[in-house]
């Protein structure tokens, strides 16, 4: 309740939208304090909403998929694209298993850079950044993986805005929230709205293509953060 005066005094407004509880862990999901917290501040108006954000790892699964079903959250902040689609797709069919109304925001948009299409099997990043520290094969698998997305190029169309069409295309996702370095990817994403539609051939032959992981077997199975086992409230 303190950080929320005090960003309604940073914002100088005397209402925040939406508020997201960033990286909860399974045993807050059933801490009824919090949520009756929120739901007070929603009763004082000093709120409209209230949802979770998820990350900073592809994971969280559970403490996603418990809080969908658990709580009335608004909002599910998580990453998800093209080349990253599990835990998020398995949050996004809680919320249609629990018929909840939940809208989900999309970070990591183009999997740490790699579906913007520019980078090789030589790429060298620089200190400080974090795929720096990456396995070796993440770079070599993604790069193969992009080649055969390529066809989603054209004279009007980036492979980075397909990235961003792909995302806009599911009914779900009511927002996307791209990393952006510098003008030039802030134009390109911006943008991508205006152009052509994935369409339906596209997106089953990319479907097609994750189902199979690209026909490339990864070098170590993807690590998780978070709880990756179902849990239930304590009777």
């Amino acid at each position: 309740m303190r950080a929320t005066d005090a960003a309604l005094k940073r914002l100088k407004t005397d209402r925040l939208d939406l508020v997201q509880l960033h990286n909860i862990r399974m045993d807050q999901v059933y801490d009824d304090k919090i949520w009756d917290t929120m739901e007070q501040l929603k009763g004082e108006g000093k709120i409209r909403h209230y949802g979770i954000a998820l990350g900073p790892a592809v994971g969280w699964l559970y403490e996603g998929v418990n809080c969908i079903k658990e709580r009335n959250i608004a909002s599910v902040q998580h990453i998800f694209n093209m080349l990253e689609q599990h835990p998020g797709r398995a949050m996004q069919q809680a919320a249609i298993d629990a018929k909840k109304d939940t809208m989900f925001m999309i970070r990591v948009t183009h999997s740490s850079g790699m579906l913007e299409g520019h980078y090789t099997e030589d790429t060298v990043f620089p200190e400080g950044d974090h795929r720096r520290h990456r396995l070796k094969s993440w770079l070599v698998n993604g790069v193969k993986k992009v080649e055969q997305l390529r066809f989603l190029e054209n004279a009007d169309r980036t492979l980075g805005q397909a990235a961003m069409q792909w995302l806009l295309a599911d009914p779900l996702i009511a927002t996307t929230l791209p990393n952006i370095y510098e003008e030039k990817q802030l134009v390109e994403f911006a943008k991508a709205p205006d152009t052509a539609a994935l369409t339906g051939d596209e997106m089953a032959h990319i479907a097609e293509l994750y189902a199979r992981n690209f026909g490339i077997e990864d070098a170590e199975a993807p690590k998780f953060k978070g709880t990756m086992e179902m849990e239930t409230a304590a009777a």
